[in-house]
């Protein structure tokens, strides 16, 4: 059974970030289009969601791009967030840049964004790295999804 988890965030943590990011401006729209397709497309062909490459046109740029916050270091797009309200959802690191502590970094950003006593996030179980990562700054597994 494919399944996803509900994880909760009820704590603060003491970690610093040393990373800033900005609001998403179209001018990554490109890089942003290939960060997000190349990130989960693994992931959807595992789980068998289609389109594996999710971003297919211009129009999921039209709404909701206001949520999403960037991390771009000499011109290149290394990650990114989105924040809905206490919700974080896709955490994103470009591949090369995986590995390197950028998506600790860019969730410890995202918590302190937030600033919230009860921040969730959903991470689909087959996404075991990212379940750690949250793991290890203080989110607890509160309710398990099936994928379907």
């Amino acid at each position: 059974m494919k399944q996803a988890y509900e994880m909760t965030y009820t704590h603060k943590t003491d970690e610093r970030t040393s990373v800033r990011l900005i609001p998403y401006d179209s001018i990554y729209q490109d890089q942003y289009r290939k960060l997000y397709n190349s990130c989960y497309h693994e992931m959807r062909e595992a789980l068998g969601i289609r389109p594996y490459d999710f971003i297919q046109d211009d129009s999921f740029f039209d709404e909701g791009m206001d949520e999403v916050y960037i991390l771009v270091e000499d011109g290149e797009l290394i990650g990114s967030v989105a924040l809905k309200g206490n919700e974080i959802d896709d955490l994103l690191v470009a591949i090369k840049h995986q590995g390197k502590g950028y998506g600790k970094q860019i969730l410890l950003w995202a918590l302190g964004k937030i600033n919230s006593d009860n921040i969730i996030l959903h991470v689909a179980e087959w996404n075991a790295r990212a379940v750690r990562l949250y793991k290890s700054v203080g989110f607890e597994v509160t309710k398990t999804i099936e994928i379907k």
